[in-house]
C-alpha cells in the first residue's frame, strides 16, 4: 500500500476555501468564503453554483456563520452544510429543493457538535437525522420533507418504573415533577455500516462523554427513547467510529481516566465495544504508544481493514485493529476523509490536494 498525490488543483479565484469534502472520485463540494456552495467537477474543471448560506432573512444570531467551523455532508446528489458549533444549516437536494433551512435551539451548543447523518431506508429512499435541541433528535424523509418523529416523546423508556426505584433509595429535596425529559446532549452522529443503527458521540452534566447507540426503526416506530449506553469517560469528545455493523471503537487516554498506576508515558488505547441486545460490552483493548488519539478524527477503512486517524498535530497514521501503527506521517495533514475512495483532502485557500491510498506495497512509517 502507498499514498499518492493524484489531484492538485488550484483556484484562480478571489474566493477562498473555507471548507470541503470529496462528494465521489471525480467531484468536491466547497464552501467559498462568499457564502456560495460550488459543486466542482475535476475531470472537467467546472465549478457549479448549488447554493448559498447567506439569507434575506435576519436572525437574532447573524444565522450561518461562513467563517465558523462547519462540515459538509453528502450522499449522491444531497448535500447537508451545518455549522458544528453554532445553530444554523441547509440542505440541498437537486430536483426537489434549493435549500432547506436547518436550526437548532442554542442551548450549550457552543459545546455540542451539530448532530447529523444521512441515510437510505429499506425502500432506498434518502432520510436526515438533525438537531432541533441539545436533547431531541427528529428524522426527516427528504422526498417527502415529513418528519417522521414529529410526535415522538423526549421521555425514556421506563423512566416512571427507574423514577420509582430512586425515590425508595434517595430522599429528593427539590419535588420536580416526573418523569424528566431526556437529559442528553447529543453529538456528532455516525450511522452503522447497515443503516440500522446510529453512533451519538454526545455528553451529560459532570460534564463527560456520553456515547449513545439507537435504533434507527425503533427510534422513528416508538414514542419514548431507548439508548445503549457505551460508557462515560472525561469530556473530551475523544474520537469514536463503527468498525462493522456491531462494534465502535472508542479511544482512551489511561491517564486521563485516572487508571490505576496510568503514568505520563502509558500508551493511549483503543476500546472495542460489542452492542448486541441493547447491551454493549468490551470485547477488547489495544494500545497506541506515541499518538494523540483522543484529540483526532477516526475513520475505518474497510478495503484496509485498518483504522485511519487524522490529527490535528501529528499528520495521519493508519493502524490495524491488533494495534500495530502501519503508516505514519506527520507532516501530511488533511481536513477530509473518504473511506468509501480511499481518499484523503487538503485544502489550502485556493487550493486543493487530493491523496489516494492504494494496495501495491506494505505502507511505512515516513
Amino acid at each position: 500500500m502507498e499514498i499518492t498525490k493524484i489531484h492538485d488543483i488550484k483556484f484562480d479565484t478571489e474566493e477562498s476555501i473555507i471548507t470541503a469534502t470529496l462528494a465521489t472520485e471525480n467531484k468536491l463540494i466547497m464552501l467559498m468564503s462568499s457564502g456560495n456552495v460550488i459543486c466542482y467537477n475535476i475531470n472537467e474543471q467546472k465549478g457549479e453554483h448549488l447554493f448559498s448560506v447567506k439569507s434575506n432573512f435576519t436572525n437574532k444570531d447573524g444565522g450561518f456563520d461562513i467563517n465558523a467551523k462547519s462540515t459538509i455532508y453528502t450522499m449522491d446528489s444531497i448535500v447537508v452544510i451545518v455549522n458544528d458549533y453554532k445553530r444554523h444549516g441547509f440542505v440541498h437536494y437537486p430536483n426537489k429543493y434549493k435549500k432547506l433551512h436547518l436550526w437548532r435551539k442554542d442551548y450549550h451548543a457552543d459545546i455540542s457538535c451539530y448532530p447529523i447523518a444521512l441515510f437510505k431506508n429499506e425502500l432506498d429512499i434518502p432520510h436526515l437525522i438533525y438537531s432541533e435541541a441539545w436533547n431531541h433528535l427528529q428524522i426527516m424523509n427528504l422526498n417527502s420533507r415529513q418528519i417522521l418523529t414529529a410526535s415522538k416523546s423526549l421521555i425514556e423508556e421506563n423512566a416512571e418504573e427507574r423514577h420509582i426505584e430512586f425515590s425508595k433509595k434517595n430522599n429528593e429535596d427539590n419535588n420536580l415533577p416526573w418523569p424528566r425529559p431526556y437529559d442528553y446532549f447529543f453529538g456528532k452522529l455516525k450511522m452503522s455500516p447497515n443503516n440500522e443503527n446510529f453512533l451519538s458521540s454526545g455528553w451529560v452534566w459532570g460534564s463527560y462523554d456520553a456515547y449513545n447507540v439507537y435504533e434507527v426503526k425503533h427510534f422513528i416506530e416508538n414514542n419514548r427513547i431507548a439508548d445503549t449506553s457505551l460508557n462515560g469517560w472525561e469530556h473530551n469528545n475523544r474520537a469514536a467510529n463503527w468498525i462493522d455493523d456491531e462494534t465502535i471503537a472508542v479511544a482512551y487516554n489511561p491517564l486521563e481516566e485516572d487508571d490505576e498506576n496510568a503514568t505520563n508515558d502509558s500508551p493511549q488505547e483503543i476500546h472495542f465495544y460489542r452492542i448486541k441486545d441493547n447491551k454493549s460490552e468490551i470485547e477488547k483493548k489495544i494500545q497506541i504508544k506515541g499518538l494523540d488519539i483522543v484529540n483526532s478524527r477516526m475513520h475505518f477503512n474497510k478495503e484496509l481493514n485498518s483504522i485511519f486517524f487524522i490529527f490535528n498535530k501529528q499528520g495521519i497514521a493508519i493502524i490495524s485493529l491488533e494495534g500495530e501503527i502501519l503508516f505514519h506521517d506527520e507532516e501530511l495533514s488533511s481536513t477530509a476523509y473518504s473511506s468509501a475512495l480511499n481518499q484523503l483532502m487538503k485544502t489550502d485557500n485556493r487550493s486543493v490536494t487530493i491523496y489516494k491510498i492504494e494496495n501495491k506495497k506494505p505502507l511505512t512509517h515516513r
